[in-house]
């Protein structure tokens, strides 16, 4: 059941829409400017430096075979998307339905560039003289960001809406 507002569906799906955009956007940015030429913003911490992820995040899935890896991922990732859209439609608290509508921005980012390419394409890289977190893409930056915010905020009930009241099996008098 739905239990959202009509007001925060059509936020949420403007959110996801814009969360979406911005991510594929940045993704045919990187495409077009970065391989072979990776750019430096913060010496010595960030640089944009263009990948093809043709594995789960953090490298996940390296041992699937390749003639099923693609649809392995996209079949679990839209399940779990499934899943998240479902949860933020009946989220009632506002920390919640942002905190879905982020996570659900970043999954249908990347399902997006592996149903059309077969990869993600990551071009984010954080680092630290030889260290080096694995590269990633604002699709990612969302999932993070979104579940981050479900951990520390998620679930929480508004001020004037009362916890619902467990229901005694005695009768009323």
């Amino acid at each position: 059941m739905i239990r959202m507002s009509p007001r925060a569906l059509v936020i949420a799906g403007a959110l996801v829409a814009l969360g979406v955009a911005a991510d594929q956007w940045t993704k045919q940015w990187a495409a077009a400017r970065l391989p072979g030429s990776p750019m430096k913003v913060v010496d010595g911490l960030l640089s944009f430096e263009y990948v093809l992820n043709r594995n789960a995040a953090f490298g996940l899935g390296q041992s699937l075979p390749e003639s099923m890896k693609v649809w392995i991922l996209i079949g679990l990732t839209s399940v779990l998307t499934l899943v998240l859209i479902g949860a933020m439609l009946r989220s009632t608290d506002l920390p919640s339905q942002i905190g879905y509508a982020a996570t659900v921005c970043g999954a249908l980012g990347n399902i997006i560039d592996r149903v059309q390419l077969g990869y993600v394409r990551d071009f984010i890289l954080l680092y630290y003289q030889e260290h080096r977190w694995p590269n990633f893409n604002v699709a990612d930056m969302l999932v993070c960001i979104g579940v981050g915010v479900l951990v520390v905020l998620g679930g929480r009930q508004k001020k004037d809406q009362p916890a619902s009241q467990p229901q005694s099996s005695a009768p009323k008098q």
